[in-house]
């Protein structure tokens, strides 16, 4: 599928509306974001995106003030606070109704006052339900079915609204990967030249000249879930023969740190720690762009949940996923089913799986670790493969937009003459 012509059939002012019910705080505001903004800039759709979490918001673009406003615009993005209850004037509430498309993002519920709008409104939004990432087999039956719903209008009379299910997804049939269409080339901008670009991006921590310079140093990212087998893994780094730089954002993993090098407090943004051959760094709550550059630059990354597990992929890396924790080890099957189609059964392969699945199980990965380090060059081949094979899928901006075409297409066929 491809989306030559980028222009969509709703009017210029016709805009698309979000909500989102911050959960996971910024994994999820992080991919509405994503997704608002690609709309905004690549297809020239007006975006509000309503969330309900605006201390997390606040955080996540450094607005300290943000509390004190009902809306915020971001490169193009309009942000509206999405307060229990939610109020808004009957004239808005009808041009939200209006609405080209109106996304319910990861199952959250409409405000029950704008679904009785939608159902009163003469050309209603075409309702989305977008759904977790996932890449077990059922997914591809369920992507993009109806679910028939019900609605009271103003007059008591019932209304047939269907909401749509859009599960992203990593292969055909399914709604595809956020991907912005220049992504893959910053990546190719910024690993084309790393030792200049990782300097770069390392330059505010004063790291001695010797650890930049050695080509034998490994780099990598820590991000993970609070309970990770964190401590055997540093231990593994700290007696390598080789050196290892680990680049930890701001996050609860750093409790781990802290108890693995016996400190009193957590060590706090840009702290330096050794132990052997381990230097650790902590750095900063970054933004979203930023984060993309340091999974670009490293030469293995540790990623959780969806969003950063999905521009891990795109920065064409190694990489161990860590999901989060289910009942019934839920999150073992998805880990099972997205490694299924991520690698193959090389020795490399084999060592990554081992290593993926002993740390999803909370299961030391010292000596796994040493077993592994030898494996990366293979695994990086095997990485940017598969990120040139995610490349050629259309990405999930492109599909709901052709979605929205098709739908469109559709209400017009089936208009009266």
């Amino acid at each position: 599928m491809s989306l030559q012509n980028k222009s969509v059939p709703s009017g210029p002012n016709t805009p698309w509306t979000v909500f989102c019910a911050a959960i996971d705080n910024y994994g999820d505001i992080g991919v509405c974001w994503r997704l608002a903004r690609q709309l905004q800039q690549e297809y020239g759709i007006p975006v509000e995106l309503w969330v309900d979490d605006w201390a997390a918001l606040a955080r996540f673009f450094s607005v300290p003030d943000l509390d004190t406003q009902e809306s915020h615009t971001v490169q193009g993005v309009h942000f509206r606070n999405w307060r229990s209850p939610w109020e808004v004037s009957a004239q808005s509430l009808e041009c939200i109704a209006a609405s080209a498309v109106i996304i319910e993002a990861f199952g959250c519920s409409l405000p029950a006052v704008l679904v009785r709008a939608m159902a009163d409104s003469a050309a209603p939004a075409l309702w989305l339900n977008l759904e977790y990432l996932s890449a077990e087999d059922w997914v591809r039956d369920c992507h993009a079915l109806p679910s028939p719903q019900s609605i009271p209008n103003a007059a008591g009379t019932a209304v047939a609204l269907s909401k749509y299910f859009f599960f992203p997804g990593f292969v055909e049939g399914t709604g595809g990967l956020l991907r912005e269409a220049d992504l893959l080339a910053r990546h190719t901008t910024l690993q084309s030249a790393l030792p200049l670009t990782r300097s770069a991006f390392l330059a505010p921590y004063s790291l001695p000249g010797e650890l930049l310079g050695d080509p034998h140093c490994l780099m990598l990212s820590m991000f993970c879930y609070e309970g990770a087998p964190v401590l055997g893994l540093l231990a593994a780094l700290a007696e390598a023969s080789e050196s290892s730089l680990c680049l930890v954002p701001e996050s609860r993993c750093l409790l781990s740190v802290q108890a693995f090098f016996e400190l009193v407090e957590a060590p706090e943004v840009g702290a330096i720690l050794r132990r052997g051959a381990l230097t650790l760094v902590v750095l900063p709550f970054a933004d979203q762009d930023e984060y993309d550059r340091l999974l670009s630059l490293c030469d293995f990354n540790i990623v959780r949940g969806e969003d950063s597990f999905v521009r891990a992929q795109f920065a064409g890396r190694p990489m161990l996923w860590h999901l989060y924790p289910q009942q019934e080890n839920a999150h073992l099957a998805k880990m099972e089913a997205f490694f299924a189609l991520y690698s193959g059964q090389s020795e490399a392969e084999t060592a990554l799986h081992g290593f993926w699945s002993r740390w999803n199980q909370g299961e030391d990965c010292r000596d796994l670790w040493h077993h592994l380090r030898p494996q990366l060059p293979a695994l990086q081949r095997q990485a940017r493969s598969w990120q040139q094979k995610l490349a050629q899928r259309p990405d999930l901006a492109a599909n709901l937009v052709q979605f929205y075409r098709e739908r469109c297409e559709e209400t017009a066929r089936e208009a009266p003459v």
